[in-house]
């Protein structure tokens, strides 16, 4: 069963990162118009001055925290290629939007990950804006951190898995 074996890790499995990245792939595919591309990381990213959308999909037992840390500039060309529009990046709009790209990263997650034995459901998605934002997770739990380079961008996502509590 996945729970057991997830209760005992120092590191998300791979096939796990591997459904996430291509959950991204495909969630950003059908926003952004082209592919992105899952890139190698030079070095450990700086602060950030854009926007992150935080989402979970979790289950009784186990969390997959989801955390998407996206450019201004990024951002912009998102809201321009979901909407047709840019939208204003200080918005209550813009927000809105990267939760609700959130949102839809976490169901092709959660749908991806039953593959695997773990069905859960998604958390209710927040967005943060700022600059000089750092993504850290507390505790140091099981994580894994990619870059993607889109039509739109460069974007992070940063994945914890914790126990459900």
């Amino acid at each position: 069963m996945i729970a057991e074996k997830l209760s005992k890790v120092d590191k998300i499995p791979g096939e796990i990162v591997e459904i996430v990245q291509e959950s991204v792939i495909n969630t950003f595919t059908s926003i952004c118009g082209g592919t992105p591309e899952c890139v190698q990381q030079e070095d450990e990213s700086g602060p950030l001055n854009g926007i992150i959308g935080n989402i979970a999909v979790f289950n009784a037992d186990h969390t997959f925290s989801l955390m998407i840390a996206i450019p201004k500039a990024t951002a912009l060309k998102i809201s321009d290629a979901f909407l047709g529009m840019e939208l204003p990046f200080e918005s209550h709009d813009m927000g809105d939007l990267i939760a609700e790209i959130a949102n839809i990263l976490a169901g092709e997650v959660a749908a991806n990950i039953e593959k695997v034995g773990f069905r859960g459901q998604s958390s209710l998605p927040t967005a943060t804006r700022g600059s000089d934002l750092t993504l850290f997770m507390p505790n140091k739990p099981p994580s894994a951190k990619m870059k993607f380079s889109s039509d739109c961008g460069d974007f992070m996502l940063n994945m914890a898995l914790s126990e459900s509590r």
